[in-house]
């Protein structure tokens, strides 16, 4: 991780470097463009007082293309120092990430967040100190999507030859550390911050161009012949049949190029959209990726040997042209002279035809792309990560109950101070005991997050991981509901009860409990918490529970046989309590709330 972090480092300070030397050469430039527009200015003066004569307007004419030379160069130059910027904050970004510094990490995709979710606002998926925010590195709407989706769980039915495939992605992606800083950067730049839902659209409008309206748009020019015959001959009629023409333009423009209006509408919307994507494919087109999975996903919707950018930039281009009519006034210029609005709608007609079936595709793939290099983040930024081995068994096989993590980390602590702990669950309940705040939440959390990510086929922070496909539930971050009248104790309770409940599916399961039942007396919370062990205690169901109640955990020593016992402690000083955050074997009877309670005062 240190290397990471030096890499950026030094990305930043060499983008600084480079942009303070774009930022001078703008400057001059500037100071360039003016000065040839007031020489402009000052030759078009000194030619209508006809000082020089026609030496004059041929300096205005050379000063003037010096002057849009300068202007073309300004602007190239003015681009390079945006996409240097935004390097700069792309590399920045990583470091923060790899810190841990989430202040920085604007991204929290909290409009992802699903109520009554399995387990993500139980794991910290979403939110401002999340895994989304942490790992997230996609900048277009359908990246972002895609990645939380994979948070969600949304990959249930995926085989784990498709996870390896998926991993095998990630391992490569996340030692192109360079482009994903670089496609970042131009992702950004895209805005493509909103679904393409208008391009979509488009995509779809593709039919046989009507030859009726190819006629026109072949004939009409021909009506210009009139007017320059007329003229020609010196006939009175030239003038009359000009605006003759234009009326009959103007015609066929409100008749038949209103058939293109929704085509045409649709370009305020994609434009930047198509240029986003086009430019994107550009940068993954240049990669040379040795995965095959990655090679696929490149290719995006492509046919035959063409690539990607290729249709999207056919579509960029036509974009361009449908834009110069988007002022009133020039689109009716344009339409009186040639029936333009019909001309872009062949072009976009054809576009549709010839490419519209791969636009879904590629956005899809690229969609896909961007999910991969979220969760190759892992591995850039965590402190060790490690491609987790998936258990070789039927999916429903009850062999999948099984976890095997050694010296798993929790992603969402500062490296500073994280701690690492190991861990085998082998069909059974891990009952976890220790004081307050001495690591047994973190640690099944990490338990669940290490299991997410390797469903997601993303590395895990951990030395080595080992587990099967089983379904993760939790009960952790338990609130009361004021607007459904709901106490937290009856909120657990119907958390609790639908962890039950998927067990009855008889599918492989992970649960995650902390504090079982700690709104109700010691009795009820004891007996409650047997019943539910009970219930869990099948073969294809492993679990982590967390508990201060020694009552339990003495019943279970007596009548369950499905339990492992570990716990948490800690040691006393004078100036406060140290917890070294070890998982330890065995249950723990210590309890630091009267210390706790005495530290601050109360007692």
């Amino acid at each position: 991780m240190d290397n990471n972090k030096d890499f950026y480092s030094e990305k930043v300070k060499k983008y600084t470097s480079e942009l303070k030397s774009v930022k001078s050469l703008n400057q001059r430039l500037s100071l360039l463009r003016l000065l040839f527009f007031v020489l402009i200015i000052v030759a078009i003066v000194l030619g209508i007082s006809n000082k020089w004569g026609a030496i004059t307007y041929v300096v205005a004419v050379a000063v003037l293309g010096i002057f849009v030379a300068l202007c073309i160069v300004h602007g190239k130059s003015q681009r390079r120092a945006i996409h240097l910027q935004n390097l700069i904050d792309v590399s920045q970004m990583y470091i923060s990430r790899t810190e841990g510094d989430f202040c920085k990490l604007p991204d929290k995709g909290e409009e992802f967040i699903v109520p009554g979710h399995d387990y993500a606002n139980d794991l910290d998926v979403f939110g401002n100190v999340s895994l989304f925010a942490r790992f997230n590195v996609s900048r277009t709407a359908w990246g972002r999507a895609s990645f939380a989706k994979e948070l969600n769980g949304d990959n249930k039915s995926r085989t784990n030859d498709e996870i390896i495939k998926r991993q095998k992605a990630c391992e490569e992606l996340l030692n192109k550390r360079e482009m994903l800083v670089e496609y970042e950067a131009v992702a950004i730049e895209g805005k493509a911050s909103k679904m393409p839902d208008a391009v979509i659209s488009l995509s779809d409008s593709g039919k046989p161009f009507s030859k009726v309206h190819l006629a026109i748009m072949f004939m009409l020019p021909l009506f210009w012949l009139i007017p320059i015959i007329l003229m020609l001959s010196g006939s009175s009629f030239g003038t009359a049949s000009i605006l003759l023409v234009i009326v009959i333009n103007l015609i066929f423009w409100f008749v038949a190029g209103s058939s293109y209006g929704q085509q045409l509408k649709a370009v305020d919307g994609i434009s930047r959209q198509v240029d986003a994507i086009s430019n994107l494919y550009g940068i993954l087109e240049k990669e040379d990726f040795s995965d095959d999975y990655l090679k696929l996903l490149t290719k995006g919707g492509a046919k035959d040997t063409r690539k990607a950018s290729e249709g999207l930039k056919v579509l960029a281009n036509t974009c361009s042209k449908a834009r110069l009519r988007e002022q009133p006034i020039l689109a009716l210029i344009l339409n009186a002279i040639y029936p333009y609005d019909i001309y872009c709608g062949r072009l976009f007609n054809n576009w549709a035809l010839n490419y519209g079936a791969e636009l879904k595709v590629s956005i899809e793939a690229l969609a896909t792309m961007e999910s991969l290099m979220s969760c190759a983040c892992v591995g850039i930024v965590s402190k060790e990560y490690s491609f987790p081995k998936l258990k070789d068994c039927a999916p429903d096989s009850y062999e999948n109950a099984y976890f095997s993590g050694e010296m798993i980390t929790h992603p969402l602590i500062s490296p500073e101070n994280v701690v690492s702990n190991s861990i085998t669950l082998d069909g059974k309940t891990a009952l976890i005991t220790g004081s307050n705040m001495s690591g047994k939440t973190t640690l099944i959390r990490t338990v669940g997050i290490c299991s997410l990510l390797a469903y997601m086929g993303a590395p895990v922070p951990a030395t080595c991981c080992e587990l099967g496909r089983m379904r993760i539930i939790s009960s952790m971050r338990i609130v009361d509901s004021i607007e459904e009248q709901m106490s937290t104790f009856r909120a657990e309770l119907v958390r609790i009860a639908g962890i039950v409940k998927a067990a009855e599916d008889k599918m492989p399961m992970l649960y995650l409990i902390d504090e079982i039942f700690r709104g109700t007396n010691s009795k009820d919370r004891t007996d409650g918490a047997m019943t539910v062990l009970k219930k869990l205690g099948e073969k294809y169901i492993i679990g982590m529970m967390t508990t201060h109640d020694y009552a339990l955990c003495d019943m279970c020593e007596k009548d369950l046989t499905n339990i492992a016992y570990y716990h948490f402690s800690e040691t006393y000083e004078n100036d406060g309590i140290t917890f070294d955050y070890k998982l330890r074997n065995g249950v723990s009877h210590e309890s630091n709330a009267t210390y706790l309670m005495r530290l601050v005062g109360i007692m």
